[in-house]
């Protein structure tokens, strides 16, 4: 299978159900070796999801291709089968911005900053387009943003590059820009279908900005449109035209469309502070901390604009009424550090935040409604990434000041969705200082608990801290029973935030659950397999960077400058193999 974009499609599900060849019993049977690592030399933090083509012809042979994008503003083309590079060099796209200090990472673990959201592929057209942050002399103050298209045989200009520029402006306000020094494009590209006004369809690129910073900037939220026929800017979308911040950077998980093509993000905080350093409560038409569908209205004619407008939104509450002086910075608590959900194949939307608690949505417009009404929620929200205790109300905002055991449960990431045909509609989610947690979904928006893992992310770190949590994909094949896997990658310790610590890749069987309960009483996730299992084997962990399962292999990007490629053992043995096997042991 393909995989495009993040978390495979549009809806940002995080689930490969076309995968045949690696199962619950294979993996369990540790069978699983590293096979290859594919190398770059030139920056050794990956941000951006690997993306994965089967069949590309380069040099008139046919390659399973995987392209890796570095903070370098480089683009690596690499064979999945031995790993080899299938480019003479590297595409690069303009020289990375070398910061100074603090001036854009607060602990400054990012040595270059250029590509840092994961790009899009046309499947259909053989284009990549890749947006890089770049400046003539590496200096912030110099920064652009710049998108790019190139083939994916051989990393040519398919178009020259676009410099993204943006405006916007609130009735009887000044126009507020989009300031490329101070915006961080993290969140991934969005390439979707688009119905224009007398129902044809265009093919249509989303851009979204966050802030290098959030408070005291005069950055903004952004998402820009783009139409891909004509390779031009043709909307944009500024979350607070009144004030500042608000940015959308969803753990590096891009906008989300539905079945539609209507686009769902969520943002952060609001950036304009009082003269006692709290939040200001957002002006009129600034949408801070909100889930928010869009819907875009492609040029009516070639050269003419489109049209972006938010027309629904669910606030669940305002960084005003949260508690600065707490346990923690409570006024900090982004909704937008984690990325919506819209449910294929249900009526469904969801996201949840900082806070680890998930709302449930209506994707119907005129039933999300604007505002922040708790009575449009298909139920009350419900702590999602931890458990606090027994009726504790996640609909009042007192309860969210609180870190009920001393830890913070944040979710930096978006939970994977997957159909089991044995459980149903079912939500993966694994929160900072936690354990992955099952959910299933009823059709008609109820959320209930399913299961658990034993293992913690950022075990024992305890306190504040402890980011980011646990980056997810489910695999399967199809409806077939007893075939999907979730796989997780997650910091064994520390905080990831602030240091570079190590990483580890653990599989959990979807269905089956495991036959020894935690020790809370709670049914166990069943843990088929982790890659500490094999000897010596060692990677620092890729912030905010899900794992790549298709056709058989696990792609782990790394900050060690490698994407790791894992696979079976060939030819598969009935019985338990030792994972130590070289890959001289392969067939």
């Amino acid at each position: 299978m393909d995989v495009l974009t993040r978390s495979y499609d549009a809806a940002r599900t995080g689930a490969n159900s076309q995968e045949t060849i690696l199962t619950p019993q294979k993996v369990g049977n540790n069978l699983l070796i590293r096979q290859t690592s594919l190398h770059v030399n030139d920056d050794p933090r990956i941000e951006a999801q690997p993306l994965y083509v089967k069949g590309v012809d380069i040099g008139g042979k046919r390659h399973d291709v995987v392209y890796v994008s570095t903070m370098a503003n480089n683009v690596w083309a690499f064979d999945a089968a031995d790993g080899k590079p299938l480019w003479p060099q590297p595409v690069h796209l303009g020289r990375p911005i070398k910061p100074q200090g603090t001036e854009i990472d607060l602990f400054g673990i990012n040595q270059l900053w250029g590509i840092l959201s994961t790009p899009a592929i046309d499947r259909v057209t053989g284009t990549m387009y890749v947006v890089c942050w770049t400046s003539p002399d590496g200096t912030v103050a110099r920064a652009i943003h710049q998108l790019h298209a190139m083939d994916i045989r051989n990393g040519q200009p398919v178009h020259n590059p676009l410099t993204i520029a943006a405006n916007a402006q609130a009735q009887g306000k000044p126009q507020v820009s989009l300031i490329p020094s101070h915006q961080k494009q993290r969140s991934s590209l969005l390439l979707t279908i688009t119905k224009g006004p007398g129902g044809e369809t265009r093919k249509t690129l989303f851009v979204a900005f966050a802030m290098t910073h959030e408070e005291h900037d005069p950055a903004h939220g952004w998402i820009v449109a783009f139409d891909l026929a004509d390779f031009r800017q043709t909307a944009a979308w500024c979350t607070t035209p009144n004030g500042s911040g608000c940015g959308i950077w969803q753990a590096g998980q891009g906008p989300a469309a539905d079945e539609s093509g209507d686009v769902y993000v969520m943002t952060g905080n609001y950036g304009v502070e009082d003269a006692q350093n709290n939040t200001a409560r957002p002006a009129a038409g600034d949408l801070a901390d909100s889930l928010v569908k869009l819907h875009y209205t492609p040029p009516p004619a070639p050269g003419a604009a489109g049209r972006l407008e938010a027309v629904a939104w669910f606030t669940p509450f305002a960084d005003a009424d949260r508690n600065r002086n707490g346990e923690d910075n409570f006024q900090d608590y982004d909704l937008g550090s984690g990325g919506p959900v819209p449910l294929p194949g249900l009526p469904l939307v969801v996201g949840a935040g900082k806070d680890g608690v998930l709302y449930v949505l209506d994707k119907d417009t005129q039933r999300l409604g604007r505002g922040s009404n708790f009575g449009v929620l298909k139920q009350q929200p419900i702590f999602f990434t931890y458990f606090p205790g027994f009726g504790i109300d996640a609909a009042q905002v007192h309860n969210l000041d609180r870190l009920f055991d001393g830890k913070t449960h944040h979710l930096h990431g978006t939970p994977a969705f997957w159909h089991s045909p044995t459980h149903g509609p079912m939500l993966f989610v694994w929160g900072e200082n936690e354990c992955l947690r099952a959910w299933k979904v009823d059709p008609k928006g109820t959320v209930t608990f399913f299961a658990k893992s034993a293992e913690i992310a950022s075990a024992g770190m305890g306190g504040r801290g402890g980011m980011p949590g646990g980056f997810l994909a489910v695999s399967a094949n199809g409806t077939q029973p007893n075939t999907a896997i979730v796989w997780a990658l997650a910091p064994i310790s520390g905080d990831a935030n602030k240091h570079v610590v190590a990483g580890i890749l653990r599989a959990y069987d979807a269905t089956a659950l495991d036959p020894i309960q935690n020790t809370d009483g709670t049914p166990r996730l069943k843990l088929l397999w982790d890659s500490t299992h094999i000897p010596g084997n060692h990677f620092f962990f890729s912030k905010f960077c899900p794992p790549v399962v298709t056709d058989g292999k696990i792609f782990v990007p790394t900050y060690d400058g490698r994407v790791d490629v894992y696979g079976l053992v060939r030819p598969s043995h009935a019985g338990p193999t030792p994972t130590n096997a070289r890959r001289t042991d392969l067939g």
